[in-house]
């Protein structure tokens, strides 16, 4: 695997860590300035709705007398609300765990809102029933809280503390957000005993240091046992807003954090935990799970599925009946998991999560004799796996990977979803790294972005009539993940009305007609007839492009600070057909372009000629990259803007 993340991100600039920060802070709780409370504006970043003026995030690891350790983090942080949209930082919301065996708990919840009132600083403490602890799950609960009084120009300062059993699970520490940081201050501390990989991520650098000191355990009896205490300590100054572009799934993977892994802990006669992790481990772990098990389990043949399958003898075909049958047993509710549920349960209660049909459906298949083996996924959503921070944790759910029953060929299938098809995936799992753990227990890794090639191709025909409307037949054909994408679009709304509403205004037509051909299969097409309004007098103007595959804001800054993440390559055709009227001829067309954008493996293609008494268009546009870089960034976006200037062409017909 690659540090992929690291990577990417050494294209940013680097911030300077040092120095002053913009807006000298007391770091002492209350202690709000008059400088802090009369700002109006963070000079550095003019378009920031907050800034946080100072956070400090303080980490220990420390024992109890029993010798069991338990993590807790103090945090204190101040903000300064700017602009009305930056009032949404008055809200906090935790989820956290609570189970019977494992306890996590909020405690010293201080909440102030500090505003300028008839001259004076006037200080709000938050009343206890704004503070709300609630279940949220079996497993969890929510604490929520809201700081009162909130307005442009308050500052609100915040601390609490949290406290885990869950001393190994350390969450990444971020000092980048999508709002500016004046100051912060990262502080963990760990015993010797400790085993600790630690390292920074992203493109903003803090100033480390280190300071040790003594720390000891009580043991019982008078004893203790004396131990060095390590402290790493971090400062960030002057933190740039890394907000959400665009094209781009999981921004947050991007932003300056420090990432800890615990490799094990260690206390001489007393106590000893390894926690160095393989992805065999995980492998193992998996294979050891329900996952797997489900997945193996034999399946009662039924005399319906038998019917469904009388005279399928095309494997492809096979596969995606049973699959359809399985589909129509049982609903998908729209929830993702990792661990299924029993067959026997799942058909019973006739809906299920992704994980529970990919397990029934892979176990009908290896009952059948194909070979169905789950394949993990960690959502794009989520970020990229980490080769240096390998967890059990580290996969959302996961799809099948089918082999036919001589082992001569494979596809890729989530059973779950209907906008998919052998080897058409969500574009959130199309990722290079997915683990592919075989009947045996072994795993060995899996790419799933490319199993494809899209493409999408519309075709529209129209005629003037004399009244001025424009009469016309389009048809859409998607093959790859492309069908994913139309069948996705079809499926946002809760009707076919619907779904022919928004056609209707994002191309500024009446559609007489339309039938939609899917399925779950390698191909959607789309069919409709359509009228369309047309000015005509001595000049006739018409935009040849009904459908916008471009949208003109998708790159309008002028540099980007994170990597451009498409869904996936894209490849379009676009013709259009016109018939000439009569009485008219043509005066102006758009002129033919060829571009290249060899950076991004991009290519346009626009063609416009007359021919006879028509006029045809033909567009090809292709971009062949996933993903594009910030220090690409600048060549895309002429590309793009070019794609845009093509798409608003206009053909302009002349009364003889």
């Amino acid at each position: 695997m690659r540090r992929f993340v690291l990577t990417l991100v050494a294209a940013l600039s680097l911030a300077n860590a040092a120095g002053a920060q913009t807006i000298p802070v007391n770091h002492r709780f209350g202690s709000v300035s008059d400088r802090e409370i009369d700002m109006t504006v963070y000079e550095p970043d003019t378009s920031a709705v907050a800034v946080v003026l100072y956070r400090d995030y303080k980490l220990d690891l420390v024992f109890d007398p029993k010798l069991e350790i338990v993590q807790i983090i103090h945090v204190h942080e101040r903000i300064k609300i700017l602009k009305e949209a930056g009032k949404e930082y008055a809200d906090y919301s935790f989820i956290y765990t609570h189970t019977n065996n494992l306890q996590e708990s909020f405690s010293k919840v201080k909440v102030e809102t500090y505003n300028r009132e008839d001259g004076k600083i006037v200080k709000t403490k938050m009343n206890r029933k704004y503070q709300f602890d609630e279940k949220f799950s079996d497993s969890a609960r929510r604490l929520s809280f809201t700081a009162e009084n909130v307005k442009v120009g308050s500052v609100i300062e915040v601390s609490y503390e949290f406290t885990s059993p869950q001393f190994w699970n350390i969450d990444n520490i971020e000092y980048q957000q999508e709002i500016p940081i004046n100051e912060m201050d990262i502080d963990v501390g760990y015993a010797e005993y400790f085993r600790m990989n630690r390292t920074q991520q992203g493109a903003v650098r803090t100033v480390y240091s280190q300071d040790n000191s003594q720390g000891s355990i009580h043991l019982g009896g008078g004893d203790a046992v004396t131990y060095q205490v390590h402290r790493d300590l971090y400062k960030a100054i002057d933190v740039p807003a890394l907000r959400e572009e665009s094209y781009s799934f999981c921004p947050e993977q991007y932003r300056g954090q420090v990432l800890y892994d615990m490799s094990g802990v260690s206390i001489p006669g007393a106590v000893y935990r390894d926690f160095n992790t393989t992805w065999q481990d995980v492998d193992k772990a998996i294979a050891e799970s329900d996952i797997l098990r489900e997945c193996k389990a034999r399946f009662r043949n039924t005399e319906e599925l038998t019917a469904v399958l009388k005279g399928v003898d095309d494997e492809e075909t096979r596969i995606t009946a049973v699959r359809n049958w399985v589909s129509e047993k049982v609903k998908w509710d729209k929830t993702s998991r990792l661990v299924p549920d029993s067959a026997k349960d799942v058909l019973k209660k006739g809906s299920g999560s992704d994980a529970d049909i990919n397990a029934l459906t892979a176990s009908i298949l290896n009952s059948l004799g194909f070979v169905a083996e789950p394949v993990m996924v960690r959502s794009r959503a989520n970020g990229h796996l980490l080769d240096f921070h390998i967890t059990m944790n580290a996969f959302d759910t996961y799809i099948l990977r089918i082999l036919n029953p001589d082992g001569s060929k494979s596809w890729f299938m989530d059973a779950s979803r209907d906008e998919g098809g052998l080897n058409i995936l969500n574009p959130l799992f199309l990722v290079e790294e997915a683990r592919l753990i075989h009947l045996d227990g072994r795993g060995e890794w899996v790419n799933l972005s490319q199993l494809t090639r899209s493409r999408t191709a519309h075709t529209v025909s129209v005629r003037l009539t004399e009244d001025g409307t424009l009469e016309g037949t389009a048809k859409v054909q998607t093959l790859g993940e492309n069908v994913y994408a139309l069948k996705a679009q079809y499926n946002r709304f809760d009707t076919e009305e619907a779904f022919i509403e928004d056609i209707e205004n994002d191309e500024e037509i009446q559609i007489e007609s339309l039938e939609f051909k899917k399925g779950f299969g390698p191909m959607a097409e789309l069919d409709y007839t359509f009228t369309k309004d047309q000015s005509i007098g001595e000049m006739v103007y018409i935009h040849p492009f009904l459908k916008k595959f471009h949208g003109s804001g998708a790159f309008r800054k002028e540099s980007r600070e994170i990597p451009v993440d498409f869904p996936y390559p894209i490849n379009v055709s676009y013709s259009f057909l016109l018939d000439i009227p009569e009485g008219y001829v043509v005066e102006e067309l758009p002129q033919n372009q060829t571009l290249s954008c060899p950076p991004v493996n991009g290519n346009i293609i626009f063609q416009c000629r007359v021919i006879g008494n028509k006029i045809s268009i033909a567009y090809r546009f292709i971009l062949d990259r996933y993903l594009v870089l910030p220090s690409e960034y600048p060549d895309l976006r002429a590309f793009w803007e070019a794609a845009v200037g093509i798409e608003n062409s206009i053909i302009v017909l002349k009364k003889q």
